[in-house]
């Protein structure tokens, strides 16, 4: 939802609705971001001991670029805070699956991917829908307001991992 709301977004900020060439460039800034998160996540691994570091910091940088590109009203600020936001998903993503897939025994690896990507895609389901709503009601600054703090939420659910202390959470230095 958030992509697809980025572009409308941008668009309100340019003041130009029917600048597509925009949305455009928005959306081919936003990959671009992504390909620079994916090839330096492994150069930020280096960088630290444990996944769980790696996985606050990218929530952390995640919602913070989301409650900038809410407050903050500016187009070009805007493409920066969305890049933060790209960035940092991009990161953390492959970081989590790798998480994940030490922490569950092969056996079981197939059945819980398969529950988490459910579970995602269900939230998906019942959250886009809502945030669309919350934008025609509130506008899209708000809307990325709110989902900051949501997004927030996920830091929770990392310190528990961390507190387990777990072997997988450990990152092996080749």
């Amino acid at each position: 939802m958030l992509f697809y709301a980025l572009q409308p977004y941008l668009l309100e900020l340019y003041g130009n609705p029917n600048a597509y060439s925009i949305a455009g460039l928005a959306a081919a800034g936003i990959a671009g971001a992504q390909i620079v998160g994916g090839l330096i996540t492994s150069l930020v691994r280096r960088l630290f001991k444990r996944r769980t570091t790696i996985l606050l910091g990218s929530i952390c940088l995640s919602s913070l670029g989301l409650l900038l590109l809410g407050i903050f009203t500016n187009f070009y600020l805007a493409l920066i805070f969305g890049a933060i936001w790209a960035i940092s998903l991009a990161i953390g993503a492959p970081v989590y699956l790798a998480l994940i897939n030490a922490l569950i025994p092969s056996k079981q690896r197939a059945t819980v991917l398969s529950f988490n990507n459910l579970i995602g895609s269900s939230g998906g389901v019942v959250s886009q829908p809502a945030l669309g709503h919350a934008a025609d009601v509130f506008g899209y600054a708000a809307t990325y307001v709110m989902t900051s703090m949501i997004t927030f939420i996920g830091l929770l659910f990392i310190l528990f991992a961390r507190f387990e202390n777990t072997m997988e959470d450990r990152i092996e230095k080749k």
